[in-house]
This record gives structure tokens, sequence and C-alpha cells, in this order.
């Protein structure tokens, strides 16, 4: 049995990086056995760096993912079939009956930018704060100075929280919450597909998985702004955009 994850690095700590023969080593598989995972694509392609393939710590998770399936007695075409079934949801907002508006950003796409470009973006973060915008998720290393951006519109809130004037280590503890909850609701979803019954009708384990990623993502970001609402006393029933320049009068009687 592949053991559990390694904690994640902090800050301070290098990003894991191995080449295959180092992955296969870590979790006690053949080369060849990972090359079969990548053709039947249930294992993702690596970086490339010059003629080499790297690999990080998400090729580890999805590897101990597989492990877990193939130990209940998940072929690889069946986990390929669970898999495929999650990323299949790109389009969810006819499925759900929603406006697009409602449905933001379901399917970011990732973006790349440049070091120099994440500069400009959020100078007050960049560079002193790379290693935090790491850890939160914000940003990924591709490259020493190349990195993705998984979430454009979380870039977009950090950059927007800074401009309205939240300290630099108020946004990093800000995006560490949204990562720290995001990993919570993570952790557990992949439980419990791991849980799956086997015997259970194909089409409507493919609705739940098609169905699930537009629910969380469209779920949990309303939750979450409820929930802000409560603890400002906002009435979710109420006009929001009276209260809110009230409050923001009210913020500025007692400076």
């Amino acid at each position: 049995m592949i053991e559990p994850a390694p904690n994640l690095p902090t800050d301070d700590a290098a990003v894991p990086e191995w080449t295959i023969d180092e992955l296969a080593g870590l979790v006690d598989l053949p080369v060849r056995t990972l090359r079969e995972y990548q053709t039947f694509g249930i294992l993702p392609a690596p970086r490339r760096q010059g003629r080499q393939g790297i690999y990080g710590t998400s090729h580890l998770k999805r590897l101990q993912l597989i492990a877990r399936l193939r130990e209940r007695g998940y072929s690889l075409a069946g986990i390929s079939d669970l898999l495929g079934n999650w990323s299949a949801g790109a389009d969810l907002g006819e499925v759900l009956g929603l406006e697009p508006d409602q449905l933001v950003h379901i399917d970011e796409p990732g973006a790349p930018a440049t070091l120099e470009q994440l500069r400009s973006l959020i100078p007050a973060l960049i560079p002193e704060h790379v290693d935090a915008l790491e850890s939160s998720g914000v940003i990924e290393r591709r490259e020493p100075d190349r990195f993705c951006i998984p979430s454009p519109s979380l870039l977009q809130l950090t950059i927007d929280a800074l401009a309205a004037g939240v300290a630099p280590d108020g946004v990093i503890a800000l995006l560490g919450s949204i990562q720290q909850a995001a990993d919570t609701v993570a952790d557990q979803v992949v439980h419990q597909i791991d849980l799956l019954p086997l015997d259970r009708d194909p089409q409507a384990i493919a609705a739940f998985l098609q169905r699930e990623r537009g629910l969380l993502a469209h779920g949990v970001g309303r939750l979450t702004l409820y929930r802000i609402g409560q603890r400002l006393e906002i009435d979710g029933a109420a006009e929001r955009d009276p209260i809110i320049r009230q409050l923001i009068e009210d913020r500025g009687e007692t400076t």
C-alpha cells in the first residue's frame, strides 16, 4: 500500500519534485506501471525540464488515489471513467439551470505568468511573498521565473484586496484560509469518491460527479458569502448596496 503523502513543504522549503524513476521508487511501483497509468490518462503528464519529465506532489497524490481505488477493486478503465466523469462537467450552467453570472469560472483555465508579470500585478507581494503565494495555491511554479495561475479569479481577489487597503500579511492570511478550506472540502470529496459503491449504476455515478463540480463551486462560494453576511449582521433578504454603503460610512466615522 502506498503510504500517506508527506507533509506539504513550508514556505521556506523547496517544493518536492522527482524524476519518474524517483517517483516510482517513492510509491514502490515499477516505472512501466506509471507509464501504463499515463497511457490510460489517469496520471497527468509531467512538467518538462529539457528532455526530462519532472513530477510533483500532485502526481504523488494521484497515485495514492489510484492505489486506494485499485484496492477496492476498480480496474484501470473504471478509474479512468471515474476521473473522466469528474473532468467532463466543464460546462454545467445548462445542467444546473443557472445563468452564466451565477456560475462564474467553474473551469478556469490556468494562466501562465512570468515573475515580472506577477511583480507588475501585485508588487506589494512579489517577490517577498512568492513562497506564501505558492503555499496558498494562488500561483504554481513551473520554472524558476515562470508560474501558472490556477484561478485567475483568486489572483484578482488578491489584487482587489491590496487595492482596498488590506495589508500584505492580511491578504496572505486570507489566502491561507481559503487554501485550508479548499483542502478540507477536496479531501472529503476524494474520500467519498473512494467509497462509491462498485455495483451502483455507472450513469448515476457519472451524473453525480458531473453535477458535484458545479454544485461545489456554486454552493461553497454562496455559503461563504452568506456566512460573511451573518458575521456582518447583514440580512440576506435586505438590499446589499445601501447596507454596504452604510457600513463604509459608519467605519469612516469611527476612524
